[in-house]
């Protein structure tokens, strides 16, 4: 008797209906992240397309990359921050107006003004860091913002981390303090650079007894040596460069000192020789004339006066050229001291212009450090209580401040204040100016 044992179909099945799902499975998943890759590329694709498009102001820093060869290319390419004029100093082409135009006019710009100098191919334009937003007030998180096209109050406080709606706790008045420090050490970092470059500017000494305000209260000591002693380091290379500089200069105009004075006694010497061939051929003419001495002798004396005489001429020529040598040695140390000196004041007006915006929000966050223990804040962020927005701009000159709501747009250098206030309130949204050298935003 043959007894025939029946196969395990169902356990074969099952392993084979399991590889099944997960190639499926595994086919749905890279399909998934390839349309999610897609749809991310997308987004990061049109906000690009709207930033080359989007309008420059002052403040952004452009990144321009010119394509050539490659000495052209390192001298063309970089990064240009817009100046409060709405200006950039470029290579070759010098200060040209940028504010309102595009990215990509900006590019049409520079390929017209540049084809007529220098072989390039299409220059490539683009922002590679707007002029930042700051936010103040009950929010997770204060400070400058990265700015981006077509940002409302709504996204600023969303990076910010949100809105303040429970009452003050130890870790959010540690979080405070830590940036009042770092406020207060940024402000000292900018007295202390500007310290620096007016010292530069000036030609006077800068180090520890630098006239630099205190350094900050709140701030850690070594902080604030590690701030001076690089400042310091900066302040000693580049005098050191300077001096170096100058030697060299000072070594040619030696060189050229040396060779007029060279030059000027040789052409002494000329003129005393011409002076005696012109004797010898005055003796050399009245012997030929009553026949002592032969006519050949007579045109040899004039040959040699005729030499010497070319000769005395080139030697005034290289005076002449030794001089203007000497001058354009001169000019060109000239010129190398005015650069640098522009440069520094150019420096200057940044860090003063950045000093004044951190002041800003330092007044206002020492504002709302003296509030933060107290009864009435811990009621104003209360849950129940509606958050309000003020909006400080500067218009003409002028700082105006309004109330706004969550979708308004904003604008490069825009201050936001965000306050509590009760969830009735009919707030109208009115224009209010402040002054322009103002300590702290009013909420």
């Amino acid at each position: 008797m043959i007894i025939h044992r029946e196969r395990p179909i169902g356990r074969k099945m099952s392993r084979t209906r399991w590889s099944r799902f997960c190639a499926v499975s595994y086919r749905r998943l890279v399909a998934t992240v390839v349309v999610a890759s897609l749809a991310t590329s997308q987004i990061d694709l049109a906000s690009a397309v709207e930033a080359r498009a989007y309008p420059v102001e002052a403040g952004d820093e452009l990144q321009v990359v010119i394509y050539g060869d490659e000495n052209t290319s390192t001298v063309l390419s970089g990064r240009f921050r817009v100046e409060p004029d709405g200006s950039i100093y470029y290579p070759l082409l010098g200060k040209l107006t940028v504010a309102g135009l595009s990215p990509v006019k900006i590019a049409e710009l520079l390929q017209n003004s540049l084809s007529t100098q220098v072989r390039i191919s299409s220059p490539t334009v683009s922002v590679a860091e707007f002029a930042p937003v700051f936010l103040v007030g009950d929010v997770v998180r204060t400070g400058p913002f990265q700015f981006q096209p077509d940002m409302t109050v709504f996204q600023l406080v969303l990076q910010a981390g949100g809105i303040l709606q429970t009452e003050a706790s130890e870790s959010a008045r540690l979080s405070l303090m830590q940036e009042l420090s770092s406020l207060e050490l940024n402000n000292y970092s900018l007295r202390v650079q500007k310290a620096r470059l007016l010292a530069e500017i000036e030609g006077s000494d800068f180090g520890a007894g630098a006239p630099v305000e205190a350094s900050p209260v709140d701030a850690s000591p070594v902080d604030a040596a590690s701030i001076m002693s690089a400042e310091s380091a900066i302040f000693a290379v580049r005098q050191r460069a300077r001096e170096s500089r100058r030697r060299t200069y000072d070594a040619q105009r030696e060189g050229y000192d040396q060779e007029i004075s060279s030059i000027e006694k040789s052409i002494v010497l000329h003129d005393e020789e011409v002076r005696l061939l012109e004797e010898q051929l005055s003796v050399q003419e009245g012997l030929a004339e009553r026949g002592l001495a032969a006519h050949s002798a007579r045109r040899d004396a004039q040959r040699q006066l005729a030499v010497t005489r070319r000769e005395a001429l080139e030697f005034r020529t290289a005076l002449f050229r030794a001089r203007q040598n000497r001058i354009a040695v001169d000019q060109a140390l000239a010129e190398t001291e005015t650069r640098i000196d522009e440069a520094n004041v150019e420096k200057l007006r940044d860090v003063e212009l950045a000093y004044y915006q951190n002041e800003i929000a330092l007044a206002s966050a020492k504002a709302k450090f003296a509030q933060f223990d107290t009864a009435r804040n811990a009621v104003q962020n209360a849950l129940g209580r509606a958050p309000q927005y003020r909006l400080i701009r500067l218009v003409n000159g002028e700082y105006t401040s309004r109330l706004v709501d969550e979708v308004t747009k904003l604008e490069r250098g825009d201050i936001v204040r965000v306050t509590f206030a009760e969830a009735d309130m009919k707030t109208p949204i009115v224009d209010q100016p402040q002054q322009k050298q103002m300590t702290q935003p009013e909420g």
